[in-house]
């Protein structure tokens, strides 16, 4: 205990946050080379799908931390990397959601407002929201003002807009999945890899709910 105690120690917030961009470097080579290999797109939509790539990426690799130590006891969760990361995902997800409104102005800026209550925008927007207030509440600025089971509830919600994701890809792809699984002569279509990643830590989550459920003293 007193080893992982002076490790800890060692670990500074700029560490921290070399090693969630360093993280992210990672992420955008496979995203590169999918849509190198995959399709022949714009710099534009190649700029929006890799940062919709790199951001759920980052997100699942923040949210499956504590599931994972959950199981194995690695990786400690008193390192703090999941901070640094998740907050890393929120604006990679950010200049996504800019990326859309270059792509596609007619829904998702100057026609936006007849779009709102789509299904598509409600779901992405919600999931943002989510995230937005898990990095406002997890802050140096709002974290101590705020007590710790709040703070635990809300990061948590990660879950959820993680799952509205999913439901959103679905939306918007669905067709194009059933025929892919039909015809299977080129890469998987991008949000369907990245569906199929965050259902993983979905399940992973809900493996550690029961494992604890299973656990409780009758």
């Amino acid at each position: 205990m007193k080893h992982i105690a002076t490790s800890v120690a060692t670990i500074t917030n700029k560490m921290r946050w070399l090693a969630a961009v360093g993280l992210s470097a990672l992420f955008i080579v496979p995203t590169l080379l999918y849509i190198r290999f995959g399709y022949d797109v714009s710099l534009l939509e190649s700029i929006s799908f890799t940062a919709a790539s790199t951001a759920s990426l980052l997100f699942a690799t923040a949210l499956s931390m504590g599931s994972i130590n959950h199981f194995t006891g690695w990786p400690s969760m008193s390192y703090g990397f999941q901070k640094q990361i998740g907050i890393l995902a929120f604006w990679w997800s950010l200049l996504y959601s800019l990326s859309l409104s270059i792509l596609y102005p007619e829904l998702y800026w100057y026609g936006l407002p007849e779009h709102f209550f789509s299904v598509d925008v409600l779901l992405g927007l919600c999931a943002l929201c989510i995230f937005a207030t898990m990095v406002f509440v997890n802050s140096a600025w709002i974290s101590p003002h705020v007590n710790k089971p709040t703070i635990y509830f809300v990061l948590g919600l990660g879950y959820v807009g993680y799952a509205l994701l999913i439901i959103r890809a679905i939306f918007l792809e669905f067709p194009l999945w059933v025929e892919w699984f039909t015809v299977l002569s080129e890469l998987p279509p991008g949000r369907l890899v990245l569906s199929c990643i965050a259902f993983l830590v979905l399940l992973l989550r809900l493996a550690v709910a029961i494992d604890k459920h299973r656990k409780l003293p009758t």
